[in-house]
């Protein structure tokens, strides 16, 4: 049996891993492989190619990457201001923003770990892009790509996709996370991703591939 902490350098924080625990007798509801007898193309899905979206636009017939602003946007540029005042002390405030979805392929039928190599740097290249183009908008100071993936977390829409949120605040994870960044280069005058690539990299278990990207 293993009990061990692992110190995460993004969170500054021990977290507990018991390794010894996946031999409990119930290790969770399993679910089934539902990319076995998926088609490659769903008539009625509106990420897939040519198909319209809730919104009445259709989408082209993409070969690749596809990138379009979200039909239903929990963010946007004209979130109303004259919000009614929450009681106590609660808080609130506009979020203001844009919301974008990216498709990962035209196949309905796959995942992100099914992409082969080039279309993986296709993606991460797209995010890249978007991250700058949106970045660059005055009154964007965050950006954030993520994936919400399977049923079992509320997605409804298996085709590969993740959404973009560009806003006008910060998550507080992540500005922890920079804070965290922050006061690792202060005292090693080195960049803490940097060390985390090159710890992942020399190690070598977990690492599938290398891709060196423009900054």
């Amino acid at each position: 049996m293993t009990w061990e902490q692992r110190w995460h350098p993004l969170r500054e924080e021990w977290v507990i891993v018991a390794a010894h625990r996946n031999n409990r007798p119930w290790t969770g509801e399993t679910l089934p492989d539902r990319g076995r007898g998926v088609p490659a193309y769903v008539a009625d899905c509106p990420l897939c190619p040519g198909n319209v979206r809730v919104s009445g636009a259709r989408n082209p017939p993409y070969a690749g990457v596809f990138v379009f602003d979200n039909d239903l946007p929990c963010v946007g540029p004209a979130a109303p201001a004259d919000l009614a005042t929450p009681p106590g002390i609660y808080r609130n405030s506009p979020a203001r923003g844009l919301a974008r979805v990216v498709c990962y392929t035209p196949r309905h039928d796959l995942t992100l770990a099914e992409l082969d190599l080039p279309q993986i740097v296709a993606l991460l290249e797209t995010w890249q892009g978007q991250y700058r183009e949106l970045g660059d908008r005055p009154e964007v100071i965050h950006v954030l790509a993520f994936e919400n993936k399977g049923e079992a977390v509320g997605v409804s829409n298996p085709h590969p996709h993740c959404q973009i949120y560009a806003t006008s605040f910060v998550f507080k994870t992540i500005e922890n996370e920079v804070a965290v960044c922050q006061r690792y280069w202060q005292k090693h005058r080195r960049a803490l991703m940097e060390d985390v690539i090159a710890a992942e990299r020399a190690d070598g278990d977990r690492p599938l591939a290398s891709h060196r990207f423009l900054i």
